[in-house]
């Protein structure tokens, strides 16, 4: 198993360059356990870090105006402040080279890089003059930095000009973005991802309507303004993957980038065990890995979306041209993974033909017990996260297995840890409930490349 970039603790990375070997026990691990070259390193996106919204020449993004013109969606919060690394990221990156950390994966915010969203009208050179300093900083701290160009936000204005995703003009749009980026700070930056959790960013911004876009049909949210389910997070994801494709061409002709640079998609699979031993079940789980991971992973590696939803999905799910397969064929030079949680998978008899959508496509149902009443792993988010450490082993083997030992990045691994008012201070700050957590995943992942 080729497992080249690590990246748990929090939200958080690390980066691995060529895992050989783990020690027998992940028990009580620290960096002696660990080849000379692993990485380690910390993870965030612009938006819910940087804060500073409308300063520095920043444009709104979708997630501005989602959180601002319906707060009560987001719980009333909003990204205008976060944890404002835009004015203390050199104090941020102090702390990171306190606690040891080698790397730094952070998005970039294209609204604030380019505030219209097209570069004909020009770059902010003060948004290019952060990103430069952002860099710099972490070079002289020793901190490798990792850039990503997508994490799930886009200039306002290019959403209201022509629906931002679901518009082939946005694939253009960010092929440009995205080459600026490699102009301006290739030279420095190694690690590229184009776009973080297609998965995620179609589903909950077009199918359900609880992230931004906040787009869905009607009957699926309430909430919803406009939007169809049964349509759109497929149009959406497919230009989602045409964007990556053509970032990936900017990138690999560019040459100010650096000669050893890689890029790569992330994606954010669960792992799914059947409900029950029924031949059913059993079907339901490899449908709901088709739509988990091959969704995706097959254009970028094959060319073209796996037969098992195109089958299911007939003229809804869009095709490609033979230049386009051509163009997304072998376009990730590694697979990026984020990994959190599992379920279980239980086969949907039915489904309402008048009710099309996502969420049911696949006629599977997600559920955190079995049959037997077992449940999935311990709770440990508020009924969203369950730790089943041992899905990152078999998320790890079965891309393997299915497409032939790429290189994989694991982006993306961690836990939160909710202060209820039980706890003493010391023991929050001990925080052995997140250090189980990934000792636990640890354990799993030396079992994946043994």
């Amino acid at each position: 198993m080729k497992v080249k970039f690590v990246i748990p603790l929090l939200i958080i990375l690390w980066l691995s360059k060529k895992i050989t070997s783990l020690p027998p026990e992940s028990r009580g691990l620290d960096r002696r356990s660990f080849p000379d070259n692993f990485v380690f390193g910390t993870a965030a996106s612009a938006f819910q870090y940087e804060g500073a919204t409308s300063e520095g020449g920043k444009s709104p993004s979708i997630w501005d105006y989602f959180s601002h013109t319906f707060p009560e969606r987001t719980n009333m919060q909003n990204g205008d402040v976060a944890v404002d690394f835009y004015h203390r990221y050199k104090n941020d990156i102090k702390l990171m080279k306190e606690l040891d950390m080698d790397a730094f994966r952070f998005s970039i915010s294209w609204a604030r890089l380019i505030p219209s969203g097209k570069v004909k009208d020009g770059v902010n050179k003060e948004g290019v003059k952060f990103y430069n300093a952002l860099i710099d900083e972490l070079i002289a701290n020793g901190i490798q930095p990792s850039m990503s160009l997508y994490h799930w936000d886009h200039p306002q204005a290019l959403e209201d000009e022509y629906g931002g995703f679901l518009s082939p003009q946005m694939i253009e749009d960010f092929r440009d973005f995205s080459r600026v980026c490699f102009e301006e700070f290739g030279d420095r930056v190694r690690m590229w991802t184009t776009i973080n959790e297609p998965y995620i960013i179609t589903v909950a911004g077009y199918d359900t309507g609880n992230k931004a876009v906040g787009r869905c049909s009607k009957w699926v949210n309430s909430q919803c303004q406009a939007g169809d389910s049964a349509t759109e997070p497929y149009i959406a994801s497919h230009h989602l993957l045409l964007a990556h494709a053509a970032a990936v061409q900017e990138f690999r002709k560019c040459n100010k980038t650096s000669q050893d640079g890689q890029i790569g998609i992330v994606l954010s699979p669960l792992w799914f065990e059947p409900y029950s031993t029924s031949p059913e079940d059993n079907e339901a789980v490899k449908r709901a890995l088709a739509i988990e991971l091959d969704w995706h992973l097959d254009p970028v590696i094959h060319g073209d979306y796996p037969e098992i939803l195109k089958k299911q999905l007939g003229n809804r799910l869009p095709s490609f041209t033979a230049e386009q397969s051509k163009m997304l064929k072998n376009s990730s030079d590694f697979i990026g993974l984020n990994y959190y949680t599992g379920r279980y998978i239980a086969h949907l008899p039915y489904v309402d033909p008048a009710r099309p959508r996502f969420n049911t496509d696949q006629q599977l149902e997600w559920r955190v017990t079995n049959h037997s009443n077992h449940q999935i792993g311990p709770e440990e988010d508020r009924g969203i996260l369950y730790s089943v450490p041992e899905g990152l082993r078999k998320v790890l083997n079965y891309i393997k297995d299915r497409y032939n030992n790429p290189t994989v990045y694991i982006k993306e691994n961690g836990i939160n840890d909710y202060d209820d008012g039980t706890k003493s201070r010391e023991e929050i700050l001990n925080d052995t409930f997140r250090i189980k957590y990934h000792e636990d995943h640890l354990q799993q992942l030396q079992k994946a490349i043994m």
